[in-house]
Formats: structure tokens, C-alpha cells, sequence
């Protein structure tokens, strides 16, 4: 291994125990405090900007400076990856909560959640959480400056670009281990509790990584990838909850959260195979051209 490359690990090593020192303590020190106003502004805003302060540490630390490019927003030329970027989380997700209310809702009925005095309704809060989601995109700049424009690229320098893609995932599924422990995302109600949660988590990682990878390498740029996260992350447990709300008891959900919240999961990530796919070809399309 070259010297540079001993660096690069070093790098990631010193990135990674930071990012999860961080989680890991604001976890301890709010995590009592769960759905609460300070658990939201001191607990969930201090993991959301692990990864960047991470990011900044680790080269203030090892003395890599702090050049990025990433930093643009380069809207020039790529304002289809910006629509595309808050677009897409939308339009899966309204699938995958109808396909998960067709599953777990007794006698469900897609007409009955969107009759015509509903529409206006969920139309106007789904523009609203995007809208809202794209405000708010500083805070997930928090965690792409780091996982996408640090982690991944270290990680490309040093394996192969689809070990480095799954190996990135995994680091930031395992990442929201405290919170998956606390039942943020699938409850506490199920019998893999929580390996299973940690499984599920990090397998959806390493797909969507993918797709937000890809938007990143497309445009030069990490904001879009900010962008389709904060949409992700908003607007997927609210449409869930618009196509339960026929018939979907507090008890029930309760009791299947984990079951539920996966399969609503699927279909973002199966769609995220195809990202996976194009950065896969883009690779070999690039060694290809380098050799010749």
C-alpha cells in the first residue's frame, strides 16, 4: 500500500470515529428526551451535522485542507438533476404507500384516501413538505458534505468503485444505529430487534447512496444530493401516513411498524438499482477510455 494510500485509510478511519462518536453521544445526552422540542434541536440537529463536522476535523486534523469542489451548486446545465433530485423521492413513495396500504390495511381502498375532497388537501401539504424540504436542505448539507463529498470519494481512491459504494452504505446505515435503537425508524416492537432494524438501515444505505452518489458525480455538485435526502426523508413517512389513515389503528401499526416501514422501504431502493447500474457503467465506460 503507497503512503498516499495509508493516508486515505487513516483519513477515513479518524472521518468515521467522529461521525459516530457524535451520534453516539448526542444520543446519550438528549435521547431521554425523545419527541421533544430540545431532543429535535439539540439531539437530531447535532447527528445531522456529525458527518460535516466530521468532514472538517479530519482535515483540520490531518492537515488535508479544505479545497472542494463539491462546494458549487453549478445550477448551470443541471437544473433537471435539481427537479429530478426533488422530484423522484415523490412520485416512489406515493407508490410505495399505496402497495404498503394495499398489504396492512383490511379492506383498503386507494379511492377512499384520494376522493376528491382530500385532494386539494394532500396536494397542497405534499408541495408544502417539498417545498419545505428544499428550505431546509442545510441541514442535510450536514450529513452529504460528509458521507458523499468525503466518504465516498476516499473510499473510491481505495477500492473499487462498487466495494466502495456498498462500503460507504454500510458505514452510513450503521450510523443511525442509537436512533434505531431508540426506535425512531421501525419502533422496538419486533423479534430482530434492533439487528434487524440495523440490516434493513444499512441496505437501504447503500441504495440510495447510490442514487445520491450519482447526482453528485452528475452535476459536480453535493446540493442536489441535499436536496433529493431532505425530500427522502420528508416526504416518505408522510405519504405513508396519508395511505394509512384509512383504516390503519395506532395498535396495528404498532405492533407491524417494522414489517410496514420495510416494506415501504423496497421500492425506493429497488428504483435506486438503477443508479447503481449507471455509476457502475460510468466506471467502466471511464476505464475503457483511460485505456486507450
Amino acid at each position: 500500500m503507497t503512503s498516499d494510500k495509508k493516508i486515505t485509510v487513516l483519513r477515513v478511519i479518524i472521518f468515521t470515529v467522529i461521525s459516530y462518536g457524535i451520534v453516539i453521544v448526542s444520543t446519550a445526552l438528549f435521547g431521554y428526551m425523545e419527541d421533544t422540542v430540545s431532543w429535535k434541536i439539540f439531539g437530531f440537529f447535532g447527528i445531522a451535522l456529525a458527518p460535516a463536522i466530521a468532514n472538517y476535523l479530519t482535515r483540520l486534523i490531518t492537515k488535508e485542507g479544505f479545497k472542494d469542489k463539491l462546494y458549487a451548486a453549478n445550477f448551470s446545465g443541471n437544473m433537471k438533476y435539481y427537479i429530478l433530485a426533488a422530484v423522484l423521492p415523490v412520485a416512489v413513495y406515493i407508490i410505495s404507500a399505496n402497495i404498503t396500504a394495499t398489504v396492512f390495511v383490511p379492506d383498503y381502498s386507494v379511492s377512499e384516501v384520494l376522493k376528491s375532497d382530500n385532494m386539494a388537501g394532500l396536494i397542497y401539504e405534499t408541495l408544502h413538505i417539498v417545498s419545505t424540504s428544499v428550505v431546509i436542505f442545510p441541514l442535510y448539507f450536514g450529513e452529504e458534505y460528509g458521507w458523499r463529498a468525503y466518504l465516498t470519494p476516499k473510499l473510491k481512491y481505495l477500492m473499487p468503485k462498487p466495494a466502495a459504494l456498498i462500503v460507504s452504505g454500510v458505514i452510513w446505515g450503521m450510523w443511525h444505529a442509537p436512533v434505531v435503537y431508540m426506535g425512531h425508524n421501525f419502533g422496538t416492537n419486533y423479534s430482530l430487534y434492533p439487528y434487524g432494524g440495523y440490516i434493513v438501515m444499512s441496505v437501504f444505505c447503500i441504495f440510495v447512496g447510490c442514487l445520491l452518489t450519482w447526482l453528485t458525480e452528475k452535476t459536480g455538485s453535493i446540493y442536489p444530493a441535499c436536496i433529493c435526502h431532505a425530500v427522502n426523508n420528508n416526504i416518505g413517512t408522510f405519504l405513508l401516513a396519508v395511505f394509512l389513515s384509512a383504516g390503519m389503528t395506532d395498535e396495528i401499526y404498532s405492533a407491524k411498524q417494522f414489517e410496514i416501514v420495510t416494506l415501504h422501504l423496497l421500492p425506493m431502493a429497488a428504483v435506486c438499482i438503477i443508479f447503481m447500474i449507471l455509476l457502475l457503467r460510468k466506471e467502466k465506460t471511464d476505464k475503457d477510455v483511460s485505456s486507450l
